[in-house]
């Protein structure tokens, strides 16, 4: 494949044919109210998420309490350690800057009540403590978080989890996180979304489905075929995963299901079938096939690939569909006009409008969650380099975010439309490729791009989840 990375043509055709995890953390139900839950009616502090160069919000997150005498398992040192990993989560967002604890005026303040003046005396403007408790169950423990705004003197949040698995207390502090980020936004977090994606786990082998945390971690292996795998997609409620494999003799395509671990085959027509798209109902998936000797897009039903219907055809490539938030519209790639461009279909009214004509080869349009940009990968002959930018749905307005850093390719948004994950093969130094792709994260103006941490090799073809519920038990 990579012999074709720098024949446009080729690879674009090409993509077309080559291109045991949540045991309960799916479908969430509600968690008791708990006596300490409480949630302001209004946001005192305040994160500004589209400014690039917003103040950041000054925080405190001291180690937690009581994890020391909670008996066998569990340690002072726990309780840093669940500290540092709240730390850690809301620093993804580089909306805050973090007080360091050997500046607190208090020893262990969150083992006593909060005494604001200690914090306004550091500027601090947002206090988090916590306690942690033995359940009510053997083996479990209970844990309580509580927002502080300390220039209104007042408690923003609360949240009580009661018997919870010392292994699942990661995903109690990102749930937390999330609610924390909807008191100082308006809009909850994306910590608890994941992110799927193909990797192989040393060079030559082939590629396999995972999926991970949003910042990477937890990483699980979905398939475990020892066939070609691609271009996952995730269901609107996240439920289920499509995605491409070769593991029946030729391209088809299966969706997974989170719940029971099965996976279904859904195409089985002649030619080859690819790149799956949900509409935002969950009843109809668009994807490429080439039943009819040309390559089509075409929609069928999501529960069991029957109703195929072909959808979108021309004289040349149609491939990559991609529902909008809405559903009313649909982007796709096509190479009706010569090299591969973008064009946006109005379901409504049936007439396409290209929105590129720069470039000499666009591809994998994804739709920013409020429906105002779609970001893609577009080719660069003159620097020879793949990079990512972002146009309005009508072919206005483009921004490229990505320049002179390796091959950037396969945008996707996070479900509140700050941040894009995408894969690149940049250097970790220097403006040159390396041969091992990897995933990075930037901010939805192209700012602060970072590799995630996924130690496996030639990580591609990201596709970050909707929000995601978590069933407890």
């Amino acid at each position: 494949m990579l012999a074709l990375r720098f024949q446009p043509k080729i690879f674009f055709a090409s993509l077309l044919f080559f291109g045991a995890f949540f045991s309960s953390a799916f479908g969430q139900t509600a968690v008791p109210p708990s006596p300490i839950e409480s949630k302001s009616s209004e946001r005192e502090l305040y994160i500004d998420v589209v400014r690039a160069a917003a103040r950041k919000l000054k925080m405190a997150i001291p180690s937690f309490d009581g994890s020391a005498a909670l008996g066998k398992g569990t340690s002072s040192s726990d309780g840093q350690a669940w500290a540092e990993r709240l730390t850690e989560i809301f620093a993804f967002t580089e909306s805050f800057e973090f007080v360091p604890s050997s500046g607190f005026l208090a020893k262990d303040p969150a083992s006593k009540p909060i005494k604001f003046e200690e914090w306004e005396g550091i500027q601090t403007e947002a206090v988090i403590l916590s306690k942690v408790e033995p359940g009510t169950k053997a083996g479990t423990l209970s844990l309580q978080l509580r927002l502080y705004d300390v220039k209104k003197k007042k408690q923003l949040l609360g949240k009580g989890y009661s018997n919870i698995e010392k292994s699942r207390i990661d995903e109690y502090l990102r749930r937390f996180a999330d609610l924390c980020m909807e008191a100082f936004t308006g809009e909850l977090g994306i910590f608890s979304t994941k992110i799927a994606f193909v990797a192989s786990k040393a060079s030559g082998e082939t590629k396999q489905l995972y999926v991970a945390n949003f910042d990477g971690s937890d990483l699980q292996q979905i398939t475990t075929n020892g066939s070609i795998n691609m271009s996952p997609s995730w269901s609107p409620d996240g439920s289920k995963l499509t995605f491409t494999s070769f593991k029946d003799g030729k391209a088809e395509i299966y969706v997974y299901n989170l719940f029971t671990k099965k996976t279904l085959r859904l195409t089985r027509s002649v030619g080859n079938n690819s790149g799956a798209n949900w509409h935002p109902d969950g009843k109809t998936i668009a994807f490429s096939g080439s039943q009819t000797g040309k390559t089509s897009i075409f929609t069928m039903s999501s529960g069991d690939g029957n109703n195929r219907k072909e959808f979108i055809t021309g004289s040349g490539l149609e491939v990559e569909p991609a529902y909008s938030p809405e559903g009313n519209k649909i982007a796709f790639a096509s190479g009706r006009f010569g090299n591969p461009h973008l064009f946006v279909r109005d379901l409504d009214s049936k007439t396409d409008t290209r929105i590129t004509f720069a470039g000499w080869y666009n591809s994998s349009p994804s739709w920013r969650p409020d429906a105002k940009k779609l970001a893609f990968a577009g080719y660069d002959r003159e620097i020879d380099r793949y990079d990512v930018f972002i146009v309005n749905p009508d072919g206005r307005q483009m921004e490229r975010l990505t320049l002179d850093q390796g091959d950037n390719e396969k945008p996707t948004w996070s479900p509140d439309g700050r941040f894009l994950c995408f894969q690149s093969n940049r250097l970790d130094k220097g403006r040159g490729k390396q041969r091992n792709y990897r995933l990075f994260v930037m901010n939805r103006d192209g700012g602060s791009q970072r590799a995630l941490k996924v130690n496996l090799f030639d990580i591609s073809m990201p596709s970050w989840s909707p929000r995601l519920n978590v069933v407890v038990p």
